[in-house]
């Protein structure tokens, strides 16, 4: 009887071991970064793949993809500087450069492409404004599409994103 009972305390302090053990493992695949939260705060950022460890039941993990990623924004019509109106159709690539920040100030990829889409249609404004129709269709395209480039990238850097490629 005796045994029994002592028995059974080890198969559960095993069970409990196990539990513990098993919330204390993560892993983190190729295409993905992950952030260690403790109790709200950020702890840590992983960029490397492989098998880590974290506290048990304190800490939970995000994971944030690492490939690039599309956003592809709606029609919009824009008024070009010889006051012709063009419907332009953009199409961006970025990636998560910075996931702390990313996760500070987007949260999610959905909050990230809301964001990106904002700045892109304001960058595609602000630069197709200044040029002719002609411009805009045949000769400058390349050009202008490196501005817009580079102005949703300097723009979004403050919130971790780095913006691969646009095409109009």
């Amino acid at each position: 009887m005796r045994t029994n009972f002592i028995g059974g305390i080890i198969a559960v302090i095993a069970v409990a071991a196990l539990i513990v053990g098993y919330s204390s493992v993560f892993t983190v695949y190729q295409t993905q970064q992950a952030l260690v939260i403790r109790l709200g705060q950020p702890v840590r950022v992983i960029t490397e793949p492989g098998l880590n460890f974290k506290a048990p039941f304190i800490d939970s993990v995000v994971h944030i993809d690492k490939r690039i990623l599309d956003l592809e924004a709606p029609s919009q019509e824009v008024i070009a500087s010889d006051q012709k109106r063009l419907v332009v159709d953009a199409f961006a690539r970025y990636r998560i450069k910075d996931p702390l920040r990313f996760y500070q100030t987007l949260g999610s990829i959905n909050g990230a492409n809301s964001q990106l889409s904002i700045l892109l249609n304001s960058a595609l404004r602000r630069v197709l404004g200044e040029v002719t129709f002609t411009h805009v269709v045949r000769d400058q395209r390349a050009d202008l599409m490196a501005r817009i480039r580079e102005l949703v990238d300097h723009e979004a850097t403050g919130l971790g994103i780095e913006v691969v490629d646009v095409r109009i």
